[in-house]
């Protein structure tokens, strides 16, 4: 097959995956779509603050944004590699870039809608909420910006890992990816938490997340109102720049090496 890349070539492979795909994609699009309404929503139902509705917020990221759109992307490539499909996807008349191409642009047209519609129901469900309560009573706080752009990053880092999982595992593709997943944030985590404590001396808390800044505390004995000493560590901003620059990098690789993998099963 020649693997030179050709624009409408191209076009009818994304055509073809929508016609044996496009269903699945928009049903559990819409699942999703149903989800996160339903955790999003019911915030701008109170006219005074709710806890367990402001929770509802943070618990959306992992639930739906996290766990539940990882089912999609999971299953992303495994056409190309999971019998029986495997063989008859393989053997269609593409290059390898155009089915390649043809997969990530359906991973990112279903993954990339989903993250912004999040943060526009976030900003508008706090807005209206806010808007019922009283001008000198208690606001629902925005994600801090920081934290949202680590979950931007951490999201498609994620994403990318388990694209290439659906085209690197031939069996139970999405079970084994999710298992490396979790021991690989437990090994970096631990690692961090341990590291981190012990170079701030141990201190009365500490709180950090990988390649994010670090909030310390020192408490005056138990006391945890009196004597407090609490420290903002953050990167500069060429060292947060560089970090940021490193996961572009992180989640192209993958994508690459996913590449890379499916010029294997070809072979």
């Amino acid at each position: 097959m020649n693997q030179t890349f050709d624009i409408h070539r191209f076009a009818l492979v994304i055509k073809l995956d929508f016609f044996e795909r496009g269903k699945n994609y928009l049903l559990i699009a819409a699942i999703l779509l149903v989800l996160l309404l339903a955790m999003m929503l019911p915030i701008t139902t109170s006219s005074k603050p709710v806890g367990f509705y402001e929770a509802l917020h943070y618990m959306a990221i992992f639930m739906v944004m996290l766990f539940a759109t990882t089912f999609y992307t999971g299953s992303a490539m495994t056409h190309y590699s999971a019998f029986p499909t495997s063989i008859s996807s393989l053997m269609l008349p593409a290059s390898n870039l155009e089915k390649f191409l043809s997969a990530l642009f359906y991973n990112l047209v279903f993954i990339i809608p989903f993250l912004i519609l999040f943060f526009q129901l976030h900003y508008a469900t706090i807005d209206a909420a806010n808007a019922q309560f009283p001008a000198k009573s208690y606001k629902y706080p925005y994600m801090k910006p920081d934290l949202a752009v680590y979950f931007c990053f951490a999201y498609l880092m994620l994403h990318s890992i388990l694209f290439l999982g659906s085209i690197y595992f031939s069996k139970r593709s999405y079970v084994k990816t999710a298992a490396f997943i979790v021991i690989a944030v437990l090994i970096v985590f631990t690692t961090h938490i341990m590291l981190s404590g012990y170079l701030a001396h141990y201190p009365s808390r500490i709180n950090t997340l990988p390649l994010a800044g670090w909030q310390i505390w020192y408490f005056d004995g138990q006391n945890i109102v009196a004597g407090i000493n609490e420290l903002h560590i953050t990167h500069p901003e060429g060292a947060y720049r560089a970090i940021q620059g490193f996961t572009a990098l992180f989640i192209v690789s993958f994508w690459y090496m996913a590449y890379l993998r499916l010029k294997e099963k070809e072979v």
